[in-house]
């Protein structure tokens, strides 16, 4: 049985140190949607040097300085956004929605702190990532509203890995490689 067999959105796909696929290398992803179809997710890890400001050609200055991010490889001329919950969008985890414009986000309340502009996204057919997940290129977990909003894009894969334990924390440190520790 997958360890995915049950897992509906909000979780976390870990890369495992063996995946060397260059879009996906070192990546967590936040998983939108999944089912028997197929599954949808955003790279959380990759910052962009860009803001909105820097993209779009008109913005609100509320969200000029939002963070944009590589979501994945697909459609990358895309935009999805990610914000604390605010009432739009879809619920993936708890307090993190989903595909909120930011036209629907309220007046007050919610800053570019707050909110999450990804380039694109990750996407698999149908039973693919159940495939990849039994092969080992993916650690599944829960995923948290911290792991968007609260952990640097930098250090997300190794806080996440540690936070596993056992043979995941010397992953975090090595890179996968025993010989290395």
């Amino acid at each position: 049985m997958s360890p995915l067999s049950n897992e509906g959105p909000g979780f976390l796909l870990v890369a495992s140190p063996d995946l060397v696929d260059p879009n996906f290398a070192k990546t967590v992803v936040l998983m939108v949607e999944h089912d028997a179809d197929g599954a949808f997710g955003l790279v959380l890890n990759r910052p962009l040097e860009h803001r909105l400001a820097d993209v779009l050609e008109e913005v609100d200055p509320r969200w000029a300085d939002v963070a944009l991010h590589q979501g994945g490889p697909v459609q990358t001329n895309m935009l999805q956004f990610v914000c604390r919950e605010a009432g739009a969008g879809k619920p993936v985890v708890r307090d993190v929605v989903v595909g909120a414009g930011l036209e629907d986000l309220p007046e007050e309340g919610v800053d570019a702190r707050d909110v999450r502009a990804f380039a694109g996204y990750a996407g698999w057919g149908g039973g693919q990532l159940e495939r990849e997940t039994k092969e080992g290129s993916w650690i599944v977990r829960p995923a948290e509203a911290r792991h968007v909003f609260g952990i640097p894009a930098d250090r997300l894969w190794s806080t996440v890995l540690r936070e596993l334990g056992g043979q995941y924390a010397w992953m975090s440190l090595s890179d996968g490689d025993p010989t290395q520790n």
